[in-house]
């Protein structure tokens, strides 16, 4: 069986199964490892929920706020990537700014970006992934998009198979090709792994923000992005050769 075909069979199953339980990614959650690495060459799963605490983020057309959607399709994403046997590291677990408690006021957010730079830096061999909102003031734009930092050439390739999955297996009208990110997106501009920021969807489109908020729907992006981490890292460990 080819890998795209014994890929789309796993999809299909697991989505099925994690439908029909909907606490499973919570369960692994719990009882999942999130910190201690038994072998220093191995890879690890750096997954950042954006904004937090007093900084909000993107507002939603609902009145969602973006740092609560990006938590929960973080945590989705990270029991999901623990269930398929990866190492992961989530920046935060709950509504809170990773700023340092003496960040001087009007450098909060400085301190938080710096914090969660400095996480993923502990990790030889990180992967980095930031979930995020978008917002744009006409209401029809849609769909997922990865930013991918400049400072290693895996960077790209592991935006691609991202943007790709969502487009097989969700978004087959999404045709948002993936962006270089400018100087702008602190986190990206240092790091020096792969490391991608996922805009998931416009909070500013009244349809794609229900669908952000809906849970059942948080756990297929998760799920899919997920599969989409683990495709990557087997081309990266070259276990599997690139498409």
């Amino acid at each position: 069986m080819s890998s795209k075909k014994s890929w789309g069979l796993f999809f299909a199953l697991f989505l099925c199964f994690s439908l029909l339980a909907p606490s499973l990614a919570n369960i692994f959650a719990v009882f999942a490892p999130t910190v201690a690495l038994t072998d220093p060459d191995e890879t690890v799963i750096i997954i950042d929920a954006g904004h937090g605490g007093i900084d909000g983020g993107a507002t939603g057309k609902s009145g969602v706020l973006e740092k609560d959607l990006n938590l929960a399709i973080a945590a989705q994403l990270a029991a999901f990537c623990r269930l398929l046997g990866a190492t992961v590291i989530e920046t935060r677990t709950a509504d809170i700014s990773l700023a340092s408690p003496d960040a001087k006021k009007g450098h909060v957010k400085q301190s938080d970006l710096e914090n969660r730079v400095a996480i993923a830096q502990k990790y030889e061999n990180a992967i980095f992934v930031s979930i995020h909102m978008n917002t744009f003031p006409q209401e029809k734009y849609h769909g997922l998009q990865v930013w991918y930092s400049q400072n290693d050439q895996s960077s790209k390739p592991l935006a691609d198979t991202l943007q790709n999955n969502v487009r097989t297996h969700l978004q087959q009208d999404n045709h948002r090709k993936t962006k270089s990110a400018t100087s702008s997106i602190y986190i990206l501009r240092h790091l020096h792994c792969p490391a991608v920021l996922i805009e998931c969807g416009f909070l500013s489109n009244p349809l794609e923000c229900a669908a952000l908020e809906n849970e059942q729907a948080q756990k297929k992006l998760a799920l899919v992005l997920a599969g989409a981490l683990m495709e990557f890292k087997k081309i990266q460990s070259g276990t599997c050769a690139i498409p």
